[in-house]
């Protein structure tokens, strides 16, 4: 029977999601009709949206991947009887760039001398950290949307080793912060091959169970 979607842990991060919102209430009136939304690497603004978009818009544009993320990692979770503490972590990714995001777009807009880009980057590399630790330690590989449980020594050597290039890749990716913005994204294109090869490895694993 599957297990019923986690409803507490779905209220506190939607919750946590939203809180900034407050901020945004409470500046409403100062900030400008058209704020920044997006920038490029040497933190100039690319991208503008309407104040309303902005600050209501994407918080709830955020809150239905939250919602959609929290029931996937439920289900999944139902299927193989438990929930790893690495999907738990999971939960958490979108609430965390919200709270630190949302408001240094609201400051930003109001005139404050703030990088995004290090911003960012100081987010990513953090949760790539907290990843990395955590991975080791997950008892169900999911490769092409099959959940498949850790089993045998190459499946577990598999998560082992890629927690420790993900756990080194955040730690990289935090050094970036010391240099031009384009170390940044030259890190950041590092993770591509990096993908590449723990899917091709993790469908490797899973057809040789």
């Amino acid at each position: 029977m599957m297990k019923k979607i986690n409803l507490k842990t779905l209220i506190i991060t939607c919750f946590v999601l939203l809180a900034p919102i407050l901020l945004g209430v409470a500046m409403y009136d100062k900030l400008p009709d058209m704020m920044a939304i997006h920038f490029d690497i040497n933190n100039n603004p690319d991208n503008f949206a309407p104040k309303a978009f902005a600050v209501f818009g994407l918080p709830l544009i955020l809150l239905g991947f939250q919602i959609f993320t929290c029931v996937v990692v439920d289900i999944a979770g139902a299927k193989n009887d438990k929930e790893d503490k690495f999907a738990r972590i999971g939960k958490w990714v979108i609430p965390a760039i919200s709270l630190v995001i949302y408001p240094a777009t609201i400051f930003f807009s109001l005139g404050n001398d703030l990088d995004i880009r290090r911003i960012a980057v100081l987010i990513v590399g953090i949760l790539f950290i907290v990843m990395g630790n955590y991975m080791p330690k997950a008892k169900h590989i999911q490769v092409m949307g099959k959940m498949r449980e850790v089993s045998g020594d190459r499946a577990r050597k598999f998560l082992r080793i890629s927690g420790y290039i993900t756990f080194i890749y955040g730690l990289l990716f935090l050094a970036t912060l010391f240099f031009p913005p384009v170390a940044s994204v030259i890190v950041l294109l590092l993770f591509i091959p990096y993908t590449i090869v723990a899917v091709v490895f993790g469908i490797k694993i899973t057809k040789d169970k």
